[in-house]
């Protein structure tokens, strides 16, 4: 009896083999005993032991995973997804995890080469490069990257002036082509009229 409950549930790599063993040079909060890729020091806020996390927790239930919380500010409760200090669309939260504070600049630095900034990534799934862009947890048919990006809100005058020199150059080149239009169309016309009085005579 035993050995058919033996095959019929096979033993996990992770339950089989022993845990690994931080060194004690290795820096602790990279330290992840389950390599569920959640620190072993934020699993022991979130549940207690270095290998009880999920990843799926959220205590709060503000769509934020509490593992997330704890990296961005130390609490599994502490992070708001509304919360956003500059104005700019971009969460607090994600922000204090990419560089260091709820106001600083974040840019749209991608860590891994996948067209995802590092602070969409921190959105999506928790660390600055586990975004792949083809995340879409909605199911609308549009990656949640992009949304993400849609929602941003240009900061300073930079953004502003380039709108302004984009909008400068299209009216220009319109212009310029309406002018290049009549110019061509009054030459043809004296050009079939050239044409007639040639035939005519």
């Amino acid at each position: 009896m035993l050995a058919l409950l033996a095959a019929v549930a096979p033993v996990s790599a992770a339950a089989a083999a022993p845990a690994p063993v931080c060194s004690s040079s290795a820096d602790v909060s990279s330290c992840d005993a389950d390599g569920d890729t959640v620190p072993d020091t934020v699993e022991r806020v979130v549940c207690g032991s270095a290998t009880c996390a999920t990843g799926r927790e959220d205590r709060d239930r503000d769509g934020i995973p509490d593992w997330v919380e704890v990296v961005a500010c130390g609490s599994v409760t502490c992070a708001s997804p509304t919360r956003d200090s500059v104005g700019d669309a971009i969460p607090d939260y994600a922000r204090q995890i990419v560089c260091g504070s709820a106001t600083c600049w974040t840019g749209n630095a991608d860590a891994n080469e996948n067209g995802v900034p590092k602070w969409a990534s921190v959105v999506i799934c928790g660390t600055v490069s586990c975004a792949t862009g083809h995340e879409d947890y909605d199911a609308d048919g549009v990656s949640d990257a992009i949304q993400l990006a849609a929602c941003v809100l240009g900061r300073g005058d930079l953004a502003k002036t380039g709108a302004s020199i984009a909008i400068g150059v299209i009216a220009a080149v319109a212009g310029a082509l309406i002018v290049t239009g009549m110019a061509l169309a009054r030459k043809r016309r004296l050009f079939s009229a050239a044409l007639d009085a040639g035939a005519a005579a």
